[in-house]
């Protein structure tokens, strides 16, 4: 990994990005998934940085008596190319990885822009509201006009308490 792509990757207050997306566990899951396999990959790969390279064939050309071993492996060694592997595959994967995860997060995003507007009309209506001391039966009535055929129905079979009304607010008389 390039050393900007490591410290960006370092710079990121990961339990910051994680507190944030906590009402999306499967992107804080990816998220994390992500951040422990770099974390493993730049432990490794720091690791096989600081080992010794350069293979001293003098030193084994001394140790051993049959020296033409060591010709021959040196004679390897000098043409051994590495082989470049193919990561195609790998980079299309993390392309649609990054896809999904941009498209997840658009949808969230429209999805929490739309409970935002819901959430201030709603705090428009009851700001723009009439106090409840200040409504009348009528208003009420008016309102819901249910609530006159139940009251009505209640009086002709004599019930003048609201059911569950003691049960919800209890009555402070002796």
């Amino acid at each position: 990994m390039s050393v900007t792509g490591r410290t960006l990757l370092t710079k990121i207050d990961w339990p910051l990005l994680s507190a944030n997306l906590s009402k999306r566990p499967e992107i804080v899951k990816a998220l994390q998934e992500f951040n422990k396999k770099f974390t493993e990959t730049d432990r490794d790969l720091s690791a096989l940085n600081a080992q010794k390279t350069e293979i001293d064939f003098e030193y084994y050309r001394s140790v051993l008596k049959n020296t033409e071993v060591v010709d021959k492996l040196q004679k390897k060694y000098a043409a051994f190319k590495p082989v470049k592997l193919e990561i195609s595959e790998q980079l299309k994967a993390i392309e649609q990885l990054e896809k999904s995860a941009s498209t997840s997060a658009k949808d969230y995003s429209v999805d929490l822009q739309n409970r935002l507007a819901g959430l201030k009309e709603t705090i428009g209506n009851i700001q723009a509201a009439r106090p409840v001391d200040e409504l009348t039966t009528i208003d009420v009535c008016q309102a819901r006009p249910e609530t006159m055929t139940e009251v009505e129905e209640m009086v002709k079979k004599g019930e003048y308490t609201v059911p569950g009304y003691d049960s919800k607010f209890p009555s402070l008389g002796f």
